[in-house]
């Protein structure tokens, strides 16, 4: 097992996305999604970063569990488009927050060239950021998860004897000491339940309607 880790700037529900079901990784994180070396059954995490704490007003975050993810699916973004256990994660942006904040919005036409669909990655006016799309596409591929712990406003402090396993600044990390990896997945599933536990960091600082 191997776990990859990474830092949120931003957590509106989007990226990852843990509404329903499953937790998804469609768009942001190209290198992750795409990865040849990423197996069913390995972990994606996301931790706090000071990025996140300017964009939400909190401070201490970068020591933080925003979530973690076990692989239990990886599909093609196309695909993702025309799966119907996914079509509740399309997003519609007169909706609500979880709506707005879908990540199903990418898909080809008859044409073979990629659409993106009306989204929190499009521009204000719904047409397309070709800078997100160039991004997002590169990585082709959705994780999905239905083994996931998704903390948001409720994250919990890693512990020290965990912190090695942070990814620091920008990119991503692959962290493969596997004891200390499963020791660290074990302190997850002994002190947390799975699921959702908390809403969107990014919410609270926008005033944004609770989950709860």
């Amino acid at each position: 097992m191997v776990v990859y880790s990474y830092v949120i700037e931003h957590d509106f529900g989007l990226a990852p996305n843990p509404f329903g079901r499953y937790c998804t990784l469609a768009v942001c994180k190209p290198k992750i999604r795409v990865s040849s070396k990423l197996k069913i059954g390995d972990w994606v995490l996301g931790t706090g970063s000071k990025a996140l704490e300017i964009s939400t007003g909190k401070k201490g975050l970068r020591s933080k569990l925003i979530y973690a993810m076990q692989v239990t699916d990886r599909i093609t973004l196309d695909a993702y488009w025309s799966d119907s256990r996914f079509h509740y994660k399309k997003p519609k942006m007169n909706g609500s927050r979880v709506a707005m904040f879908g990540d199903n919005f990418y898909h080809k036409n008859g044409y073979g060239d990629w659409i993106q669909e009306d989204s929190a990655h499009s521009m204000r006016d719904g047409t397309c950021n070709q800078g997100h799309l160039k991004k997002d596409i590169s990585g082709r591929n959705v994780l999905i998860s239905e083994n996931f712990y998704y903390f948001g406003n409720n994250a919990p402090t890693i512990p020290n004897e965990f912190l090695e396993i942070r990814k620091e600044g920008i990119g991503e990390k692959k962290f493969e000491n596997i004891k200390v990896a499963d020791d660290f997945i074990n302190w997850i599933v002994t002190n947390y339940k799975t699921g959702i536990q908390g809403d969107p960091l990014n919410w609270q600082r926008n005033n944004q309607l609770s989950l709860f």
